[in-house]
């Protein structure tokens, strides 16, 4: 019986040391994922010695009764603990649903779009929208926005930018099946 209490105590000893090093483990790579220093020596001996403690009173209590069952459970939770993140990650990015391909100057188009809704009659920014929007692929919105500036600004850039985008978008659709 007494070699029993000794592979007790060592078991115990050495589940409740893993566990305690995973758990500090997993406090300083959680300060480095979020850009923050290390956690204090107080704030990670405190931490690593409950879980220790924690650790080594539940193993010394269950492990004479079911040995096999509580190596078992200790070797699958610390592999719980040190997978935790990966796991984390891979079940955040299923849940995600794809996001559609934006065109790269849909962020400027927004912003635009933004500063008209501040500012309706700034025929500057639709012109520049038009120009985003025609860029984009998007005739339709772009002589739409042309439009809009050319009624607050009725110069001839303006005019002849919503001749040329009208020009543009019938020649579109006149050789949309056909050939040019």
């Amino acid at each position: 019986m007494p070699e029993m209490t000794f592979g007790v105590l060592i078991f115990s000893v050495f589940s409740a040391m893993a566990f305690s090093g995973a758990a500090l483990w997993l406090l300083g790579r959680k300060a480095r994922a979020s850009r923050r220093r290390t956690a204090p020596f107080s704030q990670a001996f405190l931490a690593g010695s409950v879980t220790f403690s924690l650790v080594y009173i539940i193993n010394r209590l269950a492990f004479p009764l079911r040995p096999k069952t509580t190596a078992v459970f200790n070797l699958a939770l610390l592999a719980g603990i040190l997978l935790f993140r990966a796991l984390k990650k891979r079940l955040r990015r299923r849940r995600r649903p794809k996001a559609a391909k934006k065109h790269p100057l849909h962020a400027e188009a927004a912003a635009l779009e933004q500063m008209l809704s501040q500012d309706p009659l700034n025929a500057f920014c639709l012109e520049k929208l038009s120009e985003i929007y025609e860029k984009m692929g998007e005739n339709d919105r772009a002589l739409e926005a042309a439009r809009e500036a050319f009624k607050l600004d009725p110069s001839m850039k303006t005019r002849w930018r919503v001749d040329e985008l009208k020009k543009e978008i019938s020649e579109k659709k006149r050789h949309k099946g056909g050939f040019k």
